[in-house]
């Protein structure tokens, strides 16, 4: 009797252990189906739409539907924070979240190192901005010439926009187009700032170095907000090195291998650049077109009278570029394009300049610098290239 009471006192314990076990299991299955049912509200709760500018802050608001009384609020606001709204473009991303019917709650603009918040709170419009935290990487990239700078740089993984910013701060000194030979050596140190969502914000040039059979050695390195040669002489000079840009021509030519451009020198001095028809054409300095049309051997035919009594021509044109006679031009700015207008054997510009009425050899003009530092900065930049180039001075 003893033993079958025993037994019966064992079988309701694991009865009621069993049955505690099943409760328990029942509880969490149920806590799980609540707490995904929790998720999938949460996210039914609001939709969100990202994109860049591609159009007007308006229209991009409109596109992603919200209501007259929210975009009206939401340009206010913005206007409060004295964003350049036609300076909006596709390099400035953009967050709306909204309710699913429809409802306003919150858009950032992440123009880089700054995002601009408005946000909506029980029916009042707030709008403010932070400073984005940002990541600074520096590269140091060096290598020699293979028939061109442009692909003997993307071998080395350098950016486009690298590659192209280097080829700018030597536009006065280097002509990228001609004076590039097999075996010269170039070395690029440059940053690349991102802010913590990723988004690139920044590709500079710190310093540049470029040594050349034909060039001989240059030296560019960013110092107090501006490019210096290592006798602290500015980057930029009265004249360009050439009126075919590096940066005018691998833009047209897209971002492949382009064909090369070649010069000669002609008796009278002035100088002929073969160049495919349709390469653009800059003015090598600022100054006022003069003289724009047809010039008989010449063809299309663009005269530009610059300072110090310097005129420049350009000769053979397929086309002109958005100018007039009157016009002021800024250097750089396409005059027009490459062609075989008037007596031409093939597409060529026929480049001269004159000093107070007189051909000189373009090519031997001393380079005059917009800008240099006093003696008291030399010793800091430097160091700053023995910082940036391990080259001492």
């Amino acid at each position: 009797m003893e033993v079958l009471n025993k037994n019966k006192k064992i079988f309701w314990i694991f009865f009621l252990l069993g049955l505690i076990v099943v409760i328990f299991l029942i509880y969490v299955q149920n806590v799980k189906k609540e707490s995904s049912l929790s998720i999938f509200i949460s996210k039914k709760e609001f939709n969100e739409i990202t994109g860049v500018f591609k159009t007007t802050l308006e229209k991009e608001l409109k596109n992603a539907k919200l209501k007259n009384d929210d975009i009206n609020q939401i340009i206010k606001e913005y206007s409060k924070l004295k964003i350049n709204f036609r300076k909006l473009g596709e390099s400035d991303e953009y967050l709306i979240r909204k309710s699913t019917s429809g409802d306003f709650i919150f858009m950032i603009i992440d123009r880089g190192e700054t995002s601009y918040i408005v946000k909506k709170n029980n029916g009042i419009y707030i709008s403010t901005k932070t400073l984005n935290v940002i990541n600074v990487s520096t590269y140091s990239v060096e290598g020699e010439i293979k028939n061109i700078l442009w692909t003997s740089m993307k071998e080395k993984n350098i950016p486009v926009d690298v590659i192209l910013n280097f080829a700018d701060i030597f536009a006065w000194e280097i002509d990228f187009l001609t004076e590039v030979r097999d075996g010269d050596k170039f070395k690029v140190i440059y940053n690349v700032k991102k802010n913590l969502r990723g988004k690139i914000i920044q590709k500079k040039v710190l310093a540049g170095y470029y040594e050349g059979k034909e060039t001989g050695k240059k030296i560019m390195v960013y110092f107090e907000d501006d490019y210096y040669n290592e006798k602290g002489e500015g980057a930029r000079s009265m004249f360009l090195k050439a009126p075919l840009q590096y940066r005018r021509i691998s833009s047209y030519f897209t971002y492949h291998r382009f064909h090369p451009i070649l010069k000669y020198v002609r008796p009278h001095l002035g100088i002929d650049y073969a160049a495919p028809t349709g390469t653009p054409v800059s003015a090598v300095a600022d100054g006022v077109v003069t003289f724009k049309g047809w010039n008989g051997g010449y063809g299309n035919f663009v005269e530009i009278k610059h300072q110090m009594g310097y005129v420049t021509t350009y000769g053979h044109l397929s086309r002109f570029g958005n100018i007039y006679v009157g016009k002021k031009v800024k250097q750089g700015d396409v005059i027009g394009y490459v062609g075989m207008t008037g007596i031409a054997t093939g597409p060529h510009l026929d480049f001269r300049i004159k000093k107070d009425g007189q051909f000189i050899n373009y090519l031997k003009i001393k380079r005059t610098s917009n800008k240099k530092l006093p003696p008291s900065k030399i010793p800091l930049l430097h160091q700053k290239i023995k910082e940036y180039l391990a080259i001492e001075i």
